[in-house]
């Protein structure tokens, strides 16, 4: 196969909905493992398999996530972590995991998510159809967003039009950059105050945070909240919204999420295998290297299919089942030293959702004239799912 021959060269997969996307994979995987596609107008390489995947995903000296991220993110983010090499890297991964660890993250579920949860579910009673995508996931996860960065609700419209902007920069960089600095004219002034008047917030325990001496600075923190925002639609948002298409097919499993953490937990796991809400991530060749009998060249830009990889039927057995009881690990956060340090964030967030829709509607369903449809193939979730609360919520217990 010649470099400039393309794999499917109808399908642009960064703007294409892509609603097959699951067996356009298969389809292109059962031909070989590394495919040229069409992407954003031009042709990159696709690593479509999970042993591929699982060997490059933490080799930077070959596959770098730094090189491909400077380029598709550095305008639009800024200094953020994912563009960070060695020293720096480390220092400032350490400074910002000390604010989003587990513990925080449990006490943040159990108030903050839990209050945003309870008011929207609250909106929701009295109704017999909803649409949860516009009506619950997407001003949960935004709201949760803009409370622990300690911003007005009243800006949270303004928080979305970014994020949705950023994410889409390989197909509108000028809008994708002018959001980046829009962030950042609206956020300096923030930062600058908690550092002097430090409240119960994201961006003062960012501000104070210290190891050795040594602080983020304005543009470390810019950088973070930059990424922060766009985090709420291709995690909590979409991962969200996925879960609940999945789970309110299963009555008995639906009825039992209410008042069981762990089986929450494993729904959870099994729905980032099963449905993750990030298909793919950048990296470019760092030299001269054959892969999966491509000649691939210094400079080339790749993709990691995490979706590939999590339908692997060598890595998975039945793939595309999804499973509460599957036991293993998954890409969709990453891996090594580019781990999503929003993991936990992430995690409490859908968790806390799922408990509160699920305890106080126990009768929900999805409607049977309106199928679910998980479109995208960048980021990937419901554009919109329609279901039948049957009676008026239920009050939250006492």
């Amino acid at each position: 196969m010649s470099r400039s021959e393309m794999r499917l060269p109808e399908i642009d997969f960064a703007a294409d909905p892509l609603p097959d996307l699951h067996e356009v994979l298969a389809d292109l995987r059962a031909r070989e493992p590394v495919s040229r596609i069409q992407f954003a107008g031009r042709p990159i390489w696709l690593v479509n398999d999970h042993e591929t995947v699982s060997r490059f995903i933490a080799a930077d000296d070959v596959l770098s996530a730094p090189d491909a991220y400077d380029e598709l993110f550095a305008r639009t983010m800024g200094r953020g972590l994912p563009i960070l090499r060695g020293r720096e890297h480390l220092r400032n991964r350490a400074l910002i995991s000390r604010v989003f660890f587990p513990g925080k993250m449990r006490e943040y579920a159990d108030t903050l998510f839990a209050h945003e949860a309870e008011q929207l579910a609250s909106g929701l009673e009295g109704r017999t159809r909803v649409d949860l995508v516009s009506d619950f996931t997407r001003p949960y996860t935004f709201q949760n967003i803009a409370r622990l960065l300690g911003l007005p609700r009243d800006d949270v419209a303004r928080l979305q039009d970014w994020a949705d902007r950023i994410m889409h920069s390989f197909i509108d960089i000028e809008s994708a950059s002018a959001a980046g600095t829009e962030i950042g004219e609206y956020l300096l002034p923030l930062v600058d105050r908690r550092r002097e008047h430090p409240e119960d917030d994201v961006i003062s325990l960012l501000a104070q945070a210290e190891i050795d001496g040594e602080r983020l600075d304005n543009e470390d923190i810019l950088g973070f909240c930059r990424n922060l925002f766009p985090a709420a639609i291709d995690t909590s948002t979409n991962s969200l919204g996925s879960l609940l298409s999945l789970v309110l097919r299963d009555r008995p499993l639906w009825r039992d999420l209410a008042g069981d953490h762990d089986l929450r937990e494993a729904a959870i796991q099994e729905l980032l295998r099963f449905e993750p809400p990030l298909v793919m991530i950048p990296r470019r060749a760092t030299r001269d290297l054959e892969l999966a009998g491509h000649r691939i060249r210094a400079g080339d830009d790749l993709r990691l299919c995490i979706v590939g990889a999590h339908d692997d039927p060598e890595a998975y057995d039945e793939p595309r089942r999804f499973r509460v009881d599957r036991r293993q690990s998954n890409f969709a956060f990453g891996h090594g030293e580019h781990f999503c340090l929003g993991t936990q964030m992430a995690r409490r967030v859908i968790e806390k959702g799922l408990e509160v829709l699920a305890r106080r509607f126990p009768d929900m369903a999805l409607c049977p004239d309106e199928p679910v449809q998980i479109l995208g193939g960048v980021l990937r979730g419901p554009r919109s799912l329609r279901v039948t609360l049957s009676r008026a919520g239920r009050a939250p217990a006492a």
